[in-house]
C-alpha cells in the first residue's frame, strides 16, 4: 500500500479501533515508511508499557500493513 492511501485510511475511526483494540489510554497514530523506503506502515505510540499488546500487522483494503509500536510514550501536556 502506498503512503498516500494509508494516510487516507488512518483518518478513519475504524482503523484506530482495529489497531487499539480495548486500549483506552493516550496514543498517537500516524503513517511512516519502514527503513527499506518501499513499505508504508502505521506508527503507533502508546503510554502502555507492552508493545506486544498491540497488533504488529493489520489488514486494510486486502493488504497486510505493518504496525510499528512505540511503547512508554508520553502524551504532550500544555504548559
Amino acid at each position: 500500500m502506498n503512503v498516500d492511501r494509508l494516510a487516507e485510511l488512518v483518518e478513519k475511526p475504524q482503523v484506530h479501533r482495529r489497531v487499539l483494540g480495548s486500549y483506552r489510554g493516550a496514543y498517537a497514530l500516524g503513517v511512516t515508511q519502514l527503513p527499506d523506503k518501499k513499505t508504508a506502515a502505521l506508527s503507533l505510540s502508546v503510554e502502555h508499557h507492552d508493545a506486544d499488546a498491540f497488533p504488529h500487522v493489520i489488514e486494510l483494503d486486502g493488504e497486510q500493513v505493518p504496525v510499528v509500536v512505540h511503547a512508554n510514550w508520553r502524551a504532550p501536556h500544555p504548559q
